[in-house]
C-alpha cells in the first residue's frame, strides 16, 4: 500500500465582496481570489477584482485549503458588513 502526505500551504479565499459604489449605492463584485497563510489575514485582503470602489464593506467568503496543486473545500464565512444584495447575488451565481 502507498501512502500520500500532503502539506497545508494555507488557505485559498473565493468569494463576492460587499461594497459602495463611488456616489453612493450599494453593490457586490466577485473578488479576485487570493491566497493567505492565516485565516486572521482574510479580512485585509477583500478586494473588488481591480474595479475601484469607494469602500469594501465585507463579503461572502468560500475557503479552501491549500495543498498546492491540489485545494479542498473547507467553508463559508461572512466577514463584515453584507446586503440582502450580496447574499442573493451569491445564491444566484451558484
Amino acid at each position: 500500500m502507498k501512502t500520500l502526505t500532503l502539506n497545508k500551504q494555507g488557505y485559498i479565499i473565493k468569494g463576492i465582496a460587499d461594497l459602495t459604489c463611488w456616489g453612493g449605492g450599494n453593490g457586490c463584485i466577485k473578488m479576485k481570489s487570493f491566497r493567505v497563510k492565516s485565516l486572521k489575514e482574510i479580512k485585509n485582503n477583500l478586494n473588488d477584482n481591480g474595479f475601484g470602489v469607494q469602500s469594501i464593506n465585507g463579503a461572502i467568503c468560500d475557503i479552501y485549503d491549500d495543498f498546492g496543486k491540489i485545494i479542498q473545500y473547507r467553508r463559508t464565512i461572512t466577514i463584515g458588513k453584507v446586503s440582502d444584495n450580496t447574499i442573493n447575488c451569491v445564491f444566484d451565481n451558484s
